[in-house]
Order: C-alpha cells, then sequence, then structure tokens
C-alpha cells in the first residue's frame, strides 16, 4: 500500500525545530551553525526521501500532509489521494 508515515512528518518537524533552535544559539556561539547545517540537510534529504506523492513522486507541501491525517489530502500534480498512517503493519486489524 503506498501511505506516508505520522513518524515522517513528525521528524520533519523535529529537523525544522533544530534547524531554527540552532540557528538562534549560533548568534552566542559560532560551532551551533554547523548544527543548523546539519539540520537543514537532513530535513531536505527526508523529505526528498520519504515525503513525495507515492504515485508520481512530486513535493507535496509539509503543512498539507500534516493536515491530512484528519482530513485528507490530494497530491497536487496527480490528484490521487495521498493516504497518511500511523502504524503501517502486515497484520489485520481486530474485528475484522
Amino acid at each position: 500500500m503506498k501511505v506516508i508515515r505520522v513518524f515522517d512528518i513528525v521528524l520533519e518537524y523535529i529537523f525544522m525545530f533544530a534547524f531554527a533552535a540552532s540557528l538562534v544559539l549560533g548568534v552566542f556561539k559560532w560551532s551551533f551553525f554547523i548544527a543548523a547545517g546539519a539540520a537543514l540537510a537532513l530535513y531536505i534529504l527526508w523529505a526528498v526521501l520519504r515525503l513525495r506523492c507515492p504515485w508520481c513522486h512530486s513535493g507535496v507541501e509539509l503543512g498539507e500532509l500534516a493536515r491530512a491525517r484528519r482530513h485528507g489530502c490530494h497530491c497536487p500534480a496527480c490528484g490521487h489521494e495521498i493516504i497518511v498512517v500511523t502504524r503501517v503493519s502486515n497484520k489485520p486489524a481486530k474485528g475484522r
């Protein structure tokens, strides 16, 4: 099944927060600018590898994906629905 995990979205927000915090701390000590660069590189790399439309591999905004968990989201390029799940499992749910 072609889905995007909530874990990937939360990790992107963590990278964004780490970048902002390191950038502010870099004003006081220059070595934090290196951590800010690393956080920015990880943010971009994770977005390119994981946060794309599963069908056409075009980019989707992070805010759209965060909202897609509850309200649904469609790819801006191909129009397919993007499914955001909390767990990816091969086992069927109980009661089915």
